[in-house]
């Protein structure tokens, strides 16, 4: 029996013990569990401030981008009115140009046709002078020779 009640005692004490670690355990782990909450919120609040700086960076940098953009348009922009002003006026150069071509075109048209109709009543009155010299003088000539 004394070996009975030792090993009772021993293990009630071994429970108890036990007990006690699982109790020293889990507060052990709830300082961990809270020293881990403030790391996390620390953690957490840092990113949320790491968040607006970069937010604000982002600003920043697209208010840069903006003004150098508007500097460079503004820069070209003279440019681009010149370059507009030349081609608009070569246009209008191009245009009055084409205008007296047609122009002289019709001019050079007419001139043609004159000179067609000219060239014409020329042949026709060579053909007039040819016939009239074939049925003038020339059949006698004919009827002697061919007889």
């Amino acid at each position: 029996m004394a070996k009975k009640t030792k090993s009772k005692i021993k293990a009630k004490s071994s429970v108890k013990s036990y007990q006690q670690e699982i109790d020293t355990e889990k507060q052990k782990m709830g300082a961990y569990s809270k020293n881990m909450g403030k790391s996390v919120k620390s953690l957490q609040g840092e990113f949320k401030k790491h968040s607006k700086e970069m937010q604000e960076a982002g600003r920043n940098m697209i208010a840069e981008g903006n003004k150098n953009m508007n500097a460079k348009v503004n820069q070209f922009e003279g440019e681009i009115k010149v370059a507009s002003k030349a081609m608009s006026d070569g246009i209008k150069r191009l245009h009055t140009n084409i205008k007296n071509q047609m122009k002289e075109n019709k001019e050079a048209v007419s001139r043609i046709e004159n000179g067609v109709k000219f060239f014409c009543s020329e042949v026709n009155k060579k053909k007039k002078d040819f016939q009239a010299y074939a049925q003038g003088t020339f059949p006698p000539y004919i009827k002697a020779f061919w007889g």
